[in-house]
């Protein structure tokens, strides 16, 4: 309460301030795959190729004898044989693939590269990620994914029935909309329209990053060159909020939760196989008999040389999960003087109510699964959506009259209105996968 003398030496004061809280979403580092310690958080997978390949893959002490994986400056490097000649009855040409120790659910992932397998007759390189359990029913992710000559990357996703997804959201374009691997064993696919996304325009524009970020809501993904990777994914901070609109949103008619579970990222290269030796007879490589699949192994066993330029050099693979959505409050304050005065002997109130409330809850579900002698843990993200309306306060304006000295009161009313937040709690559970989607002729034209 102002005392009973008052002198305003402002005759007419216009006050506004808005409060708008500001939400967004941030990761914090989970695990980080760099350098001279990154195949230590991955397994070598020496069994059969699931996908049918004509390849050898190594494991991890055969491959290094060989000069298949090592460290490259910081950059873990994984090749493939490019010097021996091998039959068409040989199980196939050496490679490796790796699978990561830890599994996950949820998250954004962030894979910098700096050079991919080439564009080569018969390759099959790919990064994605598998669920457990039998295929498909925790799903795959595809995130980069190509065979022979392509030249540019498909997305993919393969589920079990009852997933599909919309054509909306997104800058590439939408292949399939159904995910479904009963109805197509191509999954829910989509072609980034930008350059140099695979192969061997990818390695001449030195790589870029690949990001997928996976909610209870959609997967999506997000191709950066180079040239134009976001300051907060170099900084070690990554935002989705300014990544831009993803490269593939996979959103729609699809539970994300039930078709994506406990998910181990793979790094690749095969041969031939379900897809690369299906599609061969229409990829533009040489052909030595009228079966595609015999023709593509023919070549992948005689020319040793055409795969030189097929190795991964990563410089780093990082998990990440989400942190509780961050709010802060801005305010502008705008005022306007004139140069009235006004002197009172009575009383003066000024009653200025604003009220701003956020409320904001948010549940974690960790899930621990065990299999043969490793240990991995999941823990899902929680994603809070903040909506908040701004408190807006109005004043009235004085009105002064000076007969003798009297002043009348000068009331200003704030009406304000409460902010809320609600947050949305992500669940989440684990399951088990092993095997790889096989992919026939009918998949897509070689891009």
């Amino acid at each position: 309460m102002p005392s009973s003398s008052l002198v305003l030496s402002v005759g007419a004061l216009t006050l506004s301030t808005l409060l708008a809280p500001v939400s967004a979403t941030l990761y914090g580092i989970k695990d980080s795959y760099a350098g001279s310690t990154f195949f230590n958080g991955f397994n070598f997978i020496s069994d059969a190729d699931p996908t049918h390949g004509y390849v050898k893959y190594l494991d991890q002490s055969d491959a290094q004898t060989a000069g298949l994986v090592k460290t490259v400056g910081s950059a873990a490097y994984m090749g493939v044989d490019s010097t021996n000649r091998y039959s068409a009855t040989a199980v196939g040409r050496p490679s490796v693939r790796i699978e990561s120790k830890n599994t996950y659910n949820h998250g954004l992932f962030i894979a910098d590269i700096a050079h991919m397998p080439g564009s080569a007759c018969g390759s099959w390189p790919a990064f994605w990620s598998l669920g457990d359990g039998t295929w498909p029913a925790h799903g795959e992710i595809d995130i980069i994914e190509g065979v022979s000559k392509n030249t540019k990357n498909l997305m993919v996703l393969h589920t079990a029935d009852g997933c599909s997804v919309s054509n909306s959201g997104m800058t590439g374009t939408l292949n399939s909309a159904v995910c479904d691997v009963s109805v197509s064993t191509s999954g829910c696919s989509v072609t980034p329209t930008q350059s140099n996304t695979y192969g061997t325009d990818f390695n001449t524009a030195k790589g870029g990053v690949y990001a997928m970020e996976w909610t209870s809501t959609a997967i999506k993904m997000w191709f950066f060159p180079r040239t134009a990777i976001p300051a907060s994914i170099t900084q070690g901070t990554p935002d989705t909020s300014n990544f831009g609109t993803p490269t593939a949103a996979f959103a729609g008619s699809c539970d994300i939760d039930t078709h994506f579970k406990n998910h181990r990222f793979i790094f690749d290269t095969t041969f031939c196989g379900d897809w690369a030796g299906n599609t061969y007879g229409s990829s533009g490589c040489p052909q030595s008999s009228s079966d595609p699949i015999a023709a593509c192994v023919n070549y992948v066993g005689q020319n040793p040389l055409a795969f030189t330029e097929s190795y991964w050099l990563i410089n780093s693979f990082k998990a990440y999960t989400a942190k509780p959505a961050v709010s802060s409050t801005k305010s502008s304050t705008t005022s306007s003087k004139t140069s009235t005065k006004v002197s009172t002997s009575t009383k003066l109130s000024t009653t200025t109510k604003a009220s701003s409330t956020v409320k904001t809850s948010s549940s974690v579900k960790t899930s621990s699964s065990t299999k043969a002698s490793s240990t991995s843990t999941k823990v899902s993200s929680t994603s809070t959506k903040a909506s908040s309306t701004s408190t807006k306060a109005s004043s009235t304006s004085t009105k002064v009259s000076s007969t003798s000295t009297k002043a009348s009161s000068t009331s200003t009313k704030a009406s304000s209105s409460s902010t809320k937040a609600s947050s949305s709690s992500t669940k989440t559970s684990s399951v088990r996968k092993t095997r790889r989607t096989p992919m026939p002729d009918s998949r897509l034209p070689v891009l």
